[in-house]
């Protein structure tokens, strides 16, 4: 798995879920997108996100090559991301013709509507109902787009959560939307990673 951060950097969230996905028998890669830095106010976070430009895939791309040269790794490999990330996940799904899966947690999926339907691999996307970025206009389109696909994408809306739920604490067997988003993203890394893996992209 490639988890690809948000907008604030690499934070604690994102090493709990890299330890998640770990302690479960995944290997991750966590790409730095920011070379270390980290921001702790919306402002510091777009100037980040600006300094990246649009880097961002080259560098999702590049840790999703070190999993498949990897000694533990089949081959079957999936990019998970968060806000930021997320759209980062969209963009390699589309651009991977080798990518066994693609979760986006409130990723944004506006930079890449016309070009959802050519998805090479199965998305699945996660949103909480009150997400102050992401409308129920754009939820609709999202699923329209998909819908023109072949692959078997999803798309989850989880009602009462904002854009934080997977900073709750996780706790089993109860009903909160962090820990139905990754319930339903555990069953979707199970069901797509575990057949055989598609040949790795030829080198660009």
């Amino acid at each position: 798995i490639a988890l690809i951060h948000d907008w604030w950097g690499i934070t604690e969230l994102e090493r709990r879920l890299a330890h998640l996905f770990a302690g479960l028998g995944y290997v991750v890669i966590v790409p730095d997108l920011f070379s270390g830095r980290t921001a702790v106010s919306a402002r510091e976070a777009l100037l980040l996100v600006e300094a990246l430009g649009s880097g961002g895939l080259a560098c999702a791309d590049a840790a999703l090559r070190a999993l498949e040269n990897h000694s533990r790794v089949n081959l079957n490999v999936a990019a998970i991301g968060l806000g930021l990330g997320g759209g980062l996940a969209f963009e390699a799904a589309i651009a991977r013709p080798d990518l066994e899966a693609a979760i986006a947690f409130y990723g944004f999926p506006q930079r890449v509507f016309g070009r959802l339907k050519d998805a090479q691999a199965p998305i699945l996307a996660v949103y909480g109902d009150h997400d102050p970025f992401i409308s129920s206009i754009d939820i609709v389109r999202l699923r329209a787009e998909l819908d023109e696909s072949p692959l078997a994408h999803e798309v989850m809306v989880l009602e009462r959560a904002g854009r934080e739920f997977l900073a709750e604490p996780l706790v089993a067997n109860a009903d909160l939307p962090g820990t139905r988003a990754l319930t339903q993203a555990l069953r979707f890394l199970e069901q797509h990673l575990s057949g055989a893996p598609r040949p790795p992209a030829p080198l660009r």
